[in-house]
């Protein structure tokens, strides 16, 4: 991974702030870039720096993976659901309460639609924030049946160096076919321990099912470390297990290890 990065502050006193990025694509070209506009009224994102706040992902570890070869692995459990958008605006922090509206265009039909609140409060020594994300995307065909909606709420905790997640992600699929409807629910727990400045552990566990096909179930499990060598280095293990079952009764289970060394500057 190679980040490119700068920002400004205009005369006015708008930020000014862009970035490109390649995160190993096959081709090596920049695969990801973006800028964005930030005042007093909140922030302007665009292309790849657009985005809502409250969506929630729960795989908390650093460097998962997933070696399926029969499945495709779609819906995992700890994963949010909710589209990237290609222009954003997020509010400025109000007394806690956040929020955020995106939008995906395609240039075609199957426009996508997405907004998001978060609301940060504190009882006693704990930080709590309640989060909560929604998305629509249109049909993609002529028939007008198809799209995708999604959500996701959670809430999360913090004191004393853990931070404890509980996360929801649903996904709604109307097929064009109404017998490749599916209703996929993907329940999932993360906990996060810093034990020191350099040293944190993490763990994650959810479970995904499909109400409309009994045969879909997706679990998954990851455990990871990482440690702080010096400011700028570290250095990450990450062990995670799933067992998946597709919509057509085919399974695929396995495990995945993985150790990285993360370098930034």
């Amino acid at each position: 991974k190679f980040k490119i990065s700068a920002s400004s502050v205009a005369d006015n006193g708008m930020t000014l702030a862009a970035y490109t990025m390649q995160d190993g694509s096959a081709t090596g070209a920049f695969n990801d870039a973006g800028f964005s506009i930030a005042d007093d009224w909140g922030t302007l994102g665009f292309w790849d720096a657009a985005g809502v706040v409250g969506e929630t992902a729960t795989d908390n570890t650093a460097e998962e993976g997933y070696n399926g070869a029969t499945n495709t692995l779609d819906y995992k459990p700890a994963d949010g659901q909710i589209p990237d958008a290609d222009v954003s605006y997020t509010s400025p922090n109000m007394s806690g309460f956040q929020f955020s509206l995106g939008m995906d265009d395609t240039g075609a039909a199957e426009d996508t639609t997405m907004m998001g609140a978060t609301y940060a409060m504190t009882a006693g020594d704990a930080a709590i924030t309640l989060k909560y994300a929604a998305s629509s995307t249109g049909s993609a065909t002529t028939t007008g049946r198809d799209g995708t909606d999604a959500s996701s709420m959670a809430i999360v905790a913090a004191m004393s160096g853990v931070t404890l997640t509980l996360a929801q992600n649903d996904t709604d699929v109307t097929a064009t076919a109404a017998a490749s409807d599916a209703e996929y629910e993907a329940s999932s727990a993360s906990i996060a321990y810093t034990i020191s400045d350099a040293m944190a552990v993490q763990m994650y566990t959810g479970e995904t099912d499909n109400k409309k096909n009994t045969s879909f179930k997706f679990k998954d499990t990851g455990y990871g470390l990482t440690y702080t060598i010096t400011p700028g280095l570290a250095a990450s293990v990450t062990h995670n297990s799933w067992d998946h079952t597709n919509n057509s009764g085919t399974k695929d289970s396995g495990t995945n290890t993985a150790v990285a060394l993360n370098l930034s500057f």
